[in-house]
């Protein structure tokens, strides 16, 4: 019997992620970091894995930057090593040489794990008679990768990193791979540290995947955020969920619109003052949605300066999706391009209260797409996925 191997498994920290442009966002998803780690600390495990996206960009900021050596000091002093992986958002682009992440395995913060030119050399760690391998992350060319790589596996109960999206697991986007598929890892692997998707779930005692430690969107309301305490006895894994404890709350609602403001008003405070009674709202991430048919829009401005003052949240939006006559095209004369101009019109109005945001979110993904060195449609993974996660958060 091979001697067992006691590891937390933590993924998707995205430290730097300054969600809707606050600083408190920035410090949350480092104290969630933090969490997990002086976990690892109290319990003395044999090490940490990480299966991508420790950083929410490749371009990291002195902050951030900070955030992750003094998060990951108390390892080193500890004695414990810390693996890590690329994910989407921290990998190398275009011809960046180093990320990050290399700035931390220079400071022996951490053990960087990545193939090269189809070689599992810098990609192997070894601890306690266990393979620790890093597959990292592969977009399109994932299954030929795998295909490659799966050969070259040692023998021996390993524990495979890979930062990808599983079919059935993934937030929206096209996964790299099926279930199927992962299975020509099956007879090297232990234990499959999967990262990528926000939400946690684990398959048939061999994929894990841990989700996020903090909520990285409203869709994530009503999930649980955890990492796992796995024991990995001669071959076979033992993995316990650990509910992170200090997460910042977080509310996704549909309100149906009766159709007049103060109505409206009146049943908003009733079903806010039921949810506070059990979750606080105050400090919370808050998004309200109006459903239902309306004679005309509602005062969406109205409706969020009355929640915010009521209620206090750290972050608070209000999106109309009830359907008014005026969503209607009920006179359709004219060409074509005047009919799409119309749907058009009526579609972008409704970020007539969010125009602000709208404009520094713009202004931010202009100013990524002009620094980036984009050499090809993987390059611009991470931008899509950007404008993706800001549609879907408001809708």
């Amino acid at each position: 019997m091979s001697p067992s191997l006691r590891f937390v498994h933590v993924s998707d920290t995205h430290l730097g992620y300054r969600q809707y442009g606050l600083s408190e966002r920035l410090d949350d998803w480092n104290h969630a970091t933090r969490e997990v780690i002086d976990y690892a600390v109290k319990n003395r495990v044999d090490c940490v894995v990480h299966s991508g996206d420790f950083f929410d960009s490749n371009r990291v900021d002195h902050t951030s930057l900070i955030h992750a050596i003094e998060a990951l000091r108390p390892l080193k002093d500890a004695g414990i090593p810390f693996f890590v992986i690329d994910g989407n958002h921290d990998r190398r682009k275009g011809t960046q040489a180093h990320t990050a992440l290399d700035v931390l395995q220079n400071l022996n913060l951490c053990n960087y794990l990545r193939p090269e030119q189809g070689n599992l050399t810098n990609a192997t760690a070894q601890i306690n008679g266990t393979n620790i391998i890093g597959l990292g992350y592969n977009g399109a060319y994932l299954k030929p990768r795998l295909v490659e790589l799966s050969q070259k596996m040692p023998d021996g109960h390993n524990v495979v990193v890979l930062h990808a999206g599983l079919a059935q697991h993934i937030e929206g986007g096209q996964p790299e791979i099926t279930l199927s598929e992962l299975e020509m890892l099956r007879p090297s692997t232990a234990y499959l540290a999967l990262g990528h998707y926000h939400n946690k779930f684990s398959i048939d005692n061999w994929i894990f995947n841990p989700g996020s430690p903090e909520y990285y969107r409203f869709s994530d309301y009503g999930t649980k955020r955890c990492f796992y305490d796995v024991t990995l006895r001669d071959g076979v894994p033992e993995a316990a969920e650990v509910a992170m404890l200090r997460t910042r709350n977080i509310g996704s609602f549909e309100i149906e619109y009766a159709g007049d403001d103060r109505v409206a008003l009146d049943d908003l405070k009733a079903y806010l003052d039921g949810v506070e009674r059990g979750q606080p709202l105050a400090d919370s991430l808050l998004r309200i949605v109006l459903k239902g048919e309306a004679l005309k829009p509602p005062n969406i401005e109205e409706l969020k300066q009355f929640v915010e003052e009521r209620y206090e949240p750290l972050f608070c939006t209000v999106l109309d999706n009830t359907l008014t006559i005026e969503d209607v095209l009920i006179d359709t004369q004219g060409t074509l391009d005047d009919l799409e101009q119309q749907m058009f019109e009526a579609s972008f109005s409704r970020y007539d209260e969010q125009t602000h945001e709208v404009a520094a979110f713009a202004r931010s993904i202009l100013y990524e797409v002009l620094e980036a060195q984009i050499s090809g449609t993987d390059d611009a993974d991470s931008i899509s996925q950007r404008i993706s996660d800001f549609r879907r958060g408001r809708l």
